[in-house]
């Protein structure tokens, strides 16, 4: 696939660039953001990443496209999306700074990028991958309608907010088929 700029209700989905490094530093590098990811990030490694990821969306075949969420309203970024390991296994995901918790962009997001594999890119099913400490998120997951497909237990070691601690981890999906369905009952 080629990048798509992509717009929801409330927010615009963009390329990163390297403006947007502080903001993407603020999240990466702090524990509470990264608490169910993995450690912190330190500066170098944070260009590193920024770097990795603009390189993804200017790909002639995005395989990994991660988006820079920007509110609508001011313009100001917020967190990311992405639609990953397409197009064989795709599967979605979000990072939100924690300014922005709570107040529906999570679940936003997750729509968004379900329409895009769904609706744009005719994928047959779409995953989506968490910790099971992480309840916001799989609470997110289930508003979108996946459904818990896999339990993994002590799967992933969590970081040191974690105290490196073995993690169980949940894995949530839904088909094209459904997806549609819910479409035609809103």
């Amino acid at each position: 696939m080629k990048f798509i700029e992509l717009e929801s209700e409330r927010l615009i989905y963009r390329k990163f660039n390297k403006d947007d490094f502080p903001f993407l530093f603020d999240w990466t590098n702090n524990a509470e953001n990264m608490k169910y990811r993995e450690e912190p990030l330190h500066e170098e490694q944070a260009h590193g990443y920024l770097n990795w990821l603009i390189s993804n969306t200017n790909a002639e075949s995005v395989t990994h496209c991660e988006y820079a969420v920007v509110r609508k309203a001011d313009n100001k970024l917020i967190g990311s999306a992405v639609l990953m390991h397409m197009p064989d296994n795709p599967e979605i995901g979000w990072t939100l700074h924690r300014d922005y918790w709570r107040q529906g962009y999570g679940t936003e997001m997750g729509r968004t990028m379900l329409q895009l594999g769904f609706d744009e890119l005719q994928f047959h099913r779409i995953t989506s991958v968490c910790l099971a400490l992480n309840i916001a998120s799989y609470k997110i997951m289930e508003r979108l309608g996946m459904r818990r497909e896999a339990y993994y237990n002590k799967s992933k070691r969590g970081n040191s907010a974690l105290n490196n601690e073995w993690c169980d981890e949940a894995l949530y999906a839904i088909l094209q088929e459904e997806w549609m369905a819910a479409k035609d009952r809103k």
